[in-house]
């Protein structure tokens, strides 16, 4: 994600979590605007980049030894944020489309929001891909 976007959004609001809420608000929107261009397009790999960008930046926080969060939804964040990275690839080869990449978002803006949820979704991990 560019700074000048970082900085527009903490220009919208002081509350940390809102301003998670945003970062992943406008790439999901970016990802599913883009979801059905194919995995040759350029603006869908853009939104994948800083999708991914995202991800690899909230699994740094969330190891990092002060991280306020409980351990298990550290460890259960960590775990999707590979899932991510795995699902990226996938959607780069023209293997998959955004869709799961999508869900993964709306649920983490979800908890964001305080939003429970009924049932957890079921997600497939596929180890070593």
């Amino acid at each position: 994600m560019s700074i000048a976007a970082y900085q527009q959004t903490m220009a919208e609001c002081e509350d940390p979590r809102r301003i998670e809420y945003l970062v992943f608000l406008r790439i999901t929107l970016d990802l599913e605007a883009h979801r059905e261009a194919g995995w040759r397009s350029g603006p869908l790999k853009d939104a994948l980049w800083r999708n991914l960008e995202l991800w690899n930046t909230l699994r740094a926080d969330l190891l990092e030894e002060d991280n306020a969060l409980p351990e298990a939804l550290r460890a259960g964040l960590v775990s999707l944020s590979f899932t991510v990275e795995r699902q990226t690839r996938a959607v780069l080869r023209g293997e998959a489309d955004a869709g799961l990449l999508v869900d993964l978002n709306r649920s983490v803006m979800k908890g964001l929001q305080g939003v429970a949820q009924a049932e957890p979704p079921v997600l497939e991990v596929v180890h070593g891909a």
